[in-house]
């Protein structure tokens, strides 16, 4: 009787031994342990983000792993716990081993989920030909100028810069068909940000007038004012 009671001591001990390897090796893996002296744990991409992937799918999918890192080094908007995933879509691609941070998972406020409207703006959707939107060259985060094109002016038909570095919040291409940029044909619309003011002026301008955009280089200076081209200057020399 005594040696069958040592026998069930002996293999409850080595059940707890071999349990408590395991929780401890799974905790390393996912380094949930708590972190050595000078250094902090941060949430980290185990594998690339996509954009507008939702914080808890990247989680459940193990893209987002727990690491500790030296306390210097960590970013004053890192996120460091899983919870704060929740509700957030990440706003640009993550790659693989980058420290998470807030900037880069955004509060869900649209249906597509990573759209952030700046402060004071409106977010305003406008559809334009393939060719005068820039032929699908600029997306999220670009900058562009806008033209505007009077077809009945009081000088007859002309061309105007009438904005400019304006921001692109998002490109929707997937209604493109065959044919684009044909006059007529489908094209891509854009969500850009522009204030009360210029939100009229477009949709005045595609409703009843012409848009052309461009793209403009990153953190390129503005221009100065443009006179225009009517006809009567259409082929002065530049």
């Amino acid at each position: 009787m005594a040696k069958r009671s040592n026998l069930i001591v002996v293999l409850g001990l080595a059940v707890f031994i071999v349990g408590a390897g395991a929780t401890f090796l799974i905790a390393r893996d996912k380094g949930d342990s708590a972190p050595a002296a000078g250094k902090v744990n941060v949430l980290y991409a185990h594998g690339n983000i996509p954009t507008g992937m939702a914080g808890n799918t990247a989680l459940d999918n193990g893209l987002v792993r727990t690491k500790a890192i030296d306390a210097t080094a960590k970013p004053v908007n890192a996120l460091t716990d899983p919870t704060q995933l929740a509700g957030r879509n990440a706003t640009l691609g993550v790659p693989e081993g980058s420290v998470l941070t807030a900037d880069q998972f955004a509060v869900a406020q649209t249906r597509i989920g990573t759209l952030k409207i700046p402060e004071g703006k409106t977010a305003l959707a406008l559809q334009l030909a393939n060719v005068p939107g820039v032929a699908g060259f600029a997306g999220a985060g670009d900058r562009i100028n806008v033209y505007g094109v009077v077809k009945d002016g009081p000088q007859g038909p002309a061309a105007k810069l009438i904005m400019q570095n304006v921001e692109v919040l998002n490109v929707n291409g997937a209604s493109l068909a065959s044919g684009q940029g044909q006059v007529g044909a489908p094209g891509l619309v854009y969500l850009l940000a522009v204030d009360a003011l210029a939100g009229e002026q477009l949709v005045y301008l595609t409703s009843f007038q012409q848009l052309y955009f461009s793209l403009m280089p990153k953190d390129a200076p503005v221009a100065g004012p443009t006179p225009g081209v009517n006809g009567t200057q259409s082929l002065k020399v530049l």
